[in-house]
């Protein structure tokens, strides 16, 4: 293993590990002192403050001094034979089922039918986007867990609400009613029962039909609100509780602490420790295995250092200026090998030198190298290809001059088109 220092340094462990601990600190004390399961609900509960949810009515029974407790656990058991068992607008869903076949369990019961479901508005997530009715299927499936062979049906004309022992008539558009012949009237209209009793193995149930009398946007209509209170106040025997049961909702408590770690908000809390004990053992375990060599910083001999002169002059940008003077030095090399005339201006130099290329058989005129070198030198930041380029034709024009062309890569041979004055040249092979 590497002796060699950690990943991170102390501090930054350090930093990390306080982090960790003071988010799961955060999220702890977020979970014993809010609800976050219930802050930003929208749907049909007691905790919405939708236009579908009831918290208005448990806040209006709040207010009339009837004790009100909302639970999410065992609540059939809680109410018992003293208290009254509000199941307000449950789902259909499997979860809903199971929760709705304890109601037995208690001696009465305040069933609530649903109505809607709706989007929630994600700029205000307690509010609703848009709201849209169940189909009467759904209502019906939730029904038959209380009561068999009823029919839900939704009237769009005017009810003739009649009370039967009861006074206090409800405001609603478009009501929600059932049929069925096991169901006592307490209120109906032409077109169905709003209200009824019934009562199965010791337990009574007082079904609502329609949710819009005790739902946040239609509990102020008319006298919606006293039906609502009036309810739960006959239902509720002396000195009694309203158990409104919010497992039906998904709301549940969970005592186990493992399965409370991996619900939100200590989830998150539980990932950032993790991930600070993670990234502690990474800090301390180092590396692995042999450390590797250390790259040479400068490779010996030649190649290394035309190398490194090569990045250098790259680096400095003076490529131009740098192809010029390899190919002043191109010509002035070959001037020592060659007779040549010094008083030729550039073109007829560059005649000249064709010519004498022409005769020695070069594969390369110097007009061609010394065009592209040209070219090269006056382009704007031109790749270094180009100038690589330029300055290899030039380099292969001047050796070739100078010692005849070369036909292999394994030496250099006669060419047929080569004059008599090549024969014999140093680095020609026979």
């Amino acid at each position: 293993m590497n002796d060699g220092p950690g990943t991170f340094s102390f501090r930054a462990v350090a930093i990390l590990v306080v982090v960790g601990i003071l988010s799961f600190t955060a999220a702890a004390l977020i979970s014993v002192f809010s609800d976050p399961q219930s802050e930003n609900s929208y749907g049909a509960n007691a905790y919405s403050h939708s236009a579908i949810g009831h918290k208005a009515w448990v806040e209006i029974l709040r207010d009339s001094k009837l004790p009100v407790v909302i639970s999410r656990k065992d609540s059939a058991l809680r109410a018992g034979r003293d208290n009254l068992l509000v199941i307000a607008q449950p789902h259909d869903s499997e979860e809903a089922i199971e929760v709705l076949e304890e109601m037995p369990e208690a001696w009465t019961v305040l069933f609530v039918l649903p109505k809607w479901e709706g989007l929630p508005d994600f700029r205000r997530r307690t509010w609703l986007a848009d709201m849209r009715l169940l189909k009467t299927s759904a209502v019906e499936r939730v029904l038959e867990q209380v009561l068999d062979e009823a029919v839900v049906v939704r009237s769009e004309d005017p009810q003739n609400w009649r009370g039967f022992d009861w006074d206090i008539m409800p405001e609603l558009a478009d009501p929600q009613l059932i049929l069925s012949t096991a169901l006592t009237p307490v209120i109906e209209g032409e077109d169905g029962i709003l209200l009824g009793e019934f009562q199965s193995q010791g337990t009574t149930y007082w079904i609502l039909s329609d949710p819009d009398v005790i739902s946040n946007s239609g509990i102020d209509e008319g006298r919606n609100a006293v039906l609502a209170v009036a309810l739960a106040q006959t239902l509720t025997p002396g000195g009694g509780t309203a158990v409104f049961d919010e497992a039906i909702h998904g709301f549940t408590s969970a005592p186990d602490l493992w399965r409370a770690l991996l619900t939100f908000p200590l989830n998150l809390a539980a990932l950032q420790m993790l991930a600070a004990v993670g990234v502690l053992v990474w800090a301390a375990s180092g590396r692995f295995g042999a450390p590797k060599p250390m790259p040479q910083r400068l490779e010996a001999g030649k190649r290394g250092l035309i190398e490194n002169t090569a990045s250098l002059f790259e680096y400095a940008g003076d490529l131009p200026d740098i192809l010029r003077r390899y190919h002043d030095a191109c010509l002035r090399d070959l001037a020592r090998h060659m007779n040549v005339p010094r008083d030729l201006d550039p073109p007829g130099r560059t005649r000249w030198l064709d010519r004498v290329g022409d005769a020695r058989g070069t594969s390369l005129r110097y007009s061609e190298v010394n065009s592209e070198a040209a070219a090269s030198q006056q382009q704007l930041n031109p790749p270094l290809p180009h100038f690589l380029r330029a300055a290899r034709r030039l380099y292969r024009w001047k050796q070739e001059m100078i010692y005849g062309h070369r036909a292999d890569s394994d030496g250099l041979r006669p060419d047929s088109r080569a004059g008599p004055q090549n024969r014999g040249r140093p680095g020609r092979r026979a």
